[in-house]
């Protein structure tokens, strides 16, 4: 699951995973794969461990122009993605399932992620 790849349409917002090597298409396009920045510590998202689930929430604002599109744990051998939408307060609980790295999507300034 370490090399999964993101990718996310830029006129429907569906999101798209792949974990080997692939060209992907949506909406008749030719998608090209985020890469994935380290966030800063004013970036980063807030986890909690709350009842062996990953208690996640963020001041990032939730605009309809600026929001946060999904948070996605990945593991070992597994991924746990939760889907966001604007004006939503960035609030996501996730099972521990194990330590891997949070990932998620700005709207404007892309793809993060941190290790927990």
């Amino acid at each position: 699951m370490k090399n999964t790849q993101f990718y996310i349409c830029p006129q429907c917002g569906n999101i798209i995973t792949v974990v080997s090597n692939a060209q992907v298409s949506c909406c008749g396009k030719k998608l090209q794969s985020l890469n994935a920045n380290k966030a800063c510590d004013e970036e980063k998202l807030s986890v909690e461990v709350i009842d062996n689930e990953y208690f996640i929430s963020s001041d990032h604002q939730m605009t309809k122009d600026h929001y946060i599109t999904f948070v996605a744990l990945l593991t070992g051998d597994s991924i746990v993605l939760k889907k966001q939408y604007p004006e939503w307060d960035l609030q996501v609980r996730i099972p521990q399932l194990a330590h891997g790295r949070l990932i998620w999507h700005c709207s404007n300034h892309g793809l993060f992620y941190q290790l927990i």
